[in-house]
């Protein structure tokens, strides 16, 4: 009689026993969400050789590095993310070709980082220019000093439908150029 008692707790016991292990497997085999990370100066240096391009300026977000570029043809920008755990580069490219434009302009409305990049080919205005300014919608516009640098990346605080006119201040605040509506 204590036999069939015994059997039937005992299977009880090992039932659950292989219900705590499977759960303790699956638990332990989890998928972790996948998390994002701007790339390290190594890895942004490896892209860079593998691309065969030279950045003219980057920003760093939390989670991404934006940085642009331009060549005999093309300029562009690449948006660079890491994803952990598994260390994947993450990629997203606009290029468009070269023009006799005196700036180039380019950038993206939506996203996390909304950002307009500016390239001023013209010599002269780059002598000159100070700063560049770019009307955003109704919001305030957006600023930068260039520091006798060609090229400047200005975030958006948030999502904006479009870029409106980009102007180009000498240090006395005089209009340089003026591109766009």
């Amino acid at each position: 009689m204590s036999r069939q008692i015994y059997t039937p707790v005992t299977k009880v016991m090992l039932s659950s026993l292989v219900m705590i292990v499977m759960s303790l497997t699956l638990f332990a085999c989890q998928l972790t969400a996948d998390t994002f990370r701007p790339p390290t100066q190594a890895e942004l240096a490896a892209f860079y050789k593998e691309q065969d391009i030279t950045p003219l300026t980057n920003i760093q977000f939390e989670d991404a590095v934006v940085f642009l570029y331009q060549t005999s043809t093309s300029f562009g920008y690449y948006a660079l993310s890491v994803r952990e755990p598994d260390g994947e580069m993450v990629t997203s490219q606009l290029a468009a070709p070269n023009s006799d434009e005196p700036i180039l302009v380019m950038g993206q409305s939506s996203g996390s980082h909304p950002f307009v990049a500016i390239i001023i080919q013209d010599p002269k205005l780059l002598a000159e220019t100070a700063t560049i300014e770019v009307a955003v919608d109704a919001a305030s516009p957006l600023t930068a000093s260039t520091d006798s640098q060609a090229s400047v990346i200005l975030v958006s605080p948030a999502f904006a439908t479009g870029w409106r006119t980009v102007t180009l201040y000498n240090a006395q605040g005089d209009v340089l150029y003026t591109q766009g509506g």
